[in-house]
């Protein structure tokens, strides 16, 4: 059901109004404010109160169907916060269960990606440094990995390019959350795959 809402979400016509913002010194594509959001809930939806609206929102954003362009804290502000939606490649009903070791691949490709936006937090930091110990033995496999990927992310368009390394972050803002958020997926998006596929095992 929130697949379809966000779907809704996303018409050309009668979705959420979505723009490039001219910024300081450069362009932020494809985004939409929080308030936007919260006004489309509450008339699409028919929601009666703001509240509820802004609470439906966070619960979209918890999932990371759309994010904040600027926080790693998934939730929804009734405000002029920049908002982007996620590729559905990256929607939970895909049943992406992720590994340590995509993710050290993907921390490790941050370092490589000399921009501002992308230097890694600090708690961030701290997991690639634990993850690293960890695979100390595998790390050039991963390290050629991380290289490979970022050779691929350097040839696309400049704006794609910004497109889809806030989309990769929110990905990984769902599935490794900030120390101190409720990850979402550990239990609900794993009871759906079952659900959904009940003869299938886990490795």
């Amino acid at each position: 059901q929130m697949e379809e809402i966000v779907t809704r979400m996303q018409d050309d016509k009668s979705g959420v109004p979505i723009r490039t913002v001219k910024s300081f010194l450069s362009k932020i594509p494809s985004v939409f404010t929080g308030a936007d959001i919260v006004q489309w809930l509450t008339k699409n939806l028919i929601i009666d109160d703001q509240d509820k609206a802004l609470h439906v929102g966070t619960l979209m954003a918890a999932h990371g169907y759309f994010f904040p362009i600027s926080d790693h804290v998934l939730m929804l502000k009734d405000d002029g916060t920049f908002y982007r939606f996620q590729t559905p490649f990256f929607w939970p009903s895909n049943c992406w269960d992720p590994e340590n070791t995509d993710y050290a691949v993907y921390l490790c490709k941050r370092t490589m990606q000399n921009k501002a936006r992308l230097e890694l937090a600090d708690y961030e930091a701290e997991s690639l440094a634990r993850l690293q110990r960890a695979f100390a033995r595998k790390w050039e496999f991963i390290f050629m990995q991380a290289e490979a990927q970022a050779k691929v992310d350097k040839k696309r368009d400049k704006i794609e390019r910004k497109i889809l390394d806030s989309q990769e972050r929110a990905f990984w803002d769902v599935h490794r959350p900030v120390p101190g958020c409720v990850n979402t997926t550990e239990m609900d998006i794993k009871k759906s795959c079952r659900m959904k596929d009940p003869h299938k095992t886990r490795k």
